[in-house]
């Protein structure tokens, strides 16, 4: 995703430098993960909440013939996520009941690729609406918690039992079983995002919604993928605007 970017940004060197910005923009995350059936009929018993990440990295915009249209690329460092609850449990044996309780966090690049329309209210002031697709690369993730359960002892009485769960993700698209030590997170997620945002001369304030369309996290219960509202704040270091063309 580097080499893209460094592309992008060789490309737009070539024309007028009033054409082109770059700038750096950072922000915070609320993420969690959509989900669907493990397998059809049997409802996932996978509870989810937002968990709180951030983003930073380096944005560009190259303007389209000062029409108000541009292209909007960055590359951010970005992390996301979900609170995770089984309250299905894993069953087996003498298990009557159990209990699996995590956070998952996921640490990866991310590139977007949107296409943005700024309307100009002052000179110094714009508001801009934007879409477009994202591919996502995932770096390393961890998923920290805690595993309860309960079963029969031979005497009749119920014996519980517990444990720590601190699980390293690995880059794989297998099943993950958190409580047996097991987190596996998709290499690439890739999907699609909304955003509308408020420019004052080099600042940009951005509200940022996006969803992946692939399978980040999966269980025997259930398929999970990636969605999230972003809050974010660019400052344009090089570059300016041109004035839309009348």
């Amino acid at each position: 995703m580097k080499k893209i970017l460094i592309c992008i940004l060789c490309l737009t060197v070539t024309r007028s430098f009033g054409q082109f910005r770059l700038g750096v923009t950072g922000g915070a995350t609320t993420a969690n993960l959509w989900q669907t059936d493990g397998y059809t009929g049997v409802p996932t018993g996978l509870s989810s909440w937002p968990i709180t990440g951030f983003t930073g990295g380096l944005i560009a915009e190259i303007d389209l013939n000062s029409s108000g249209l541009m292209i909007q690329p960055s590359l951010s460092y970005y992390v996301y996520g979900s609170h995770l609850a089984n309250s299905t449990g894993f069953p087996s044996g003498n298990v009557i009941i159990d209990y699996s309780n995590t956070m998952l966090y996921i640490y990866s690049l991310r590139l977007p690729v949107n296409l943005v329309y700024k309307f100009s209210i002052t000179d110094k002031w714009k508001v801009f609406a934007g879409i477009g697709p994202y591919v996502a690369k995932a770096l390393s993730g961890t998923e920290k918690g805690y595993y309860k359960g309960y079963y029969t002892a031979s005497d009749g009485s119920y014996v519980g039992v517990g444990v720590q769960i601190n699980n390293k993700a690995k880059l794989s698209t297998d099943l993950s079983n958190a409580p047996a030590g097991i987190t596996n997170i998709n290499p690439y997620d890739v999907g699609g995002n909304v955003l509308l945002g408020l420019e004052y001369k080099k600042f940009q304030f951005a509200i940022n919604y996006s969803r992946g369309f692939t399978k980040v996290y999966r269980s025997s219960y259930a398929n999970t993928g990636n969605f999230a509202w972003n809050f974010s704040l660019a400052y344009m270091i090089f570059g300016h605007n041109k004035k839309p063309a009348l």
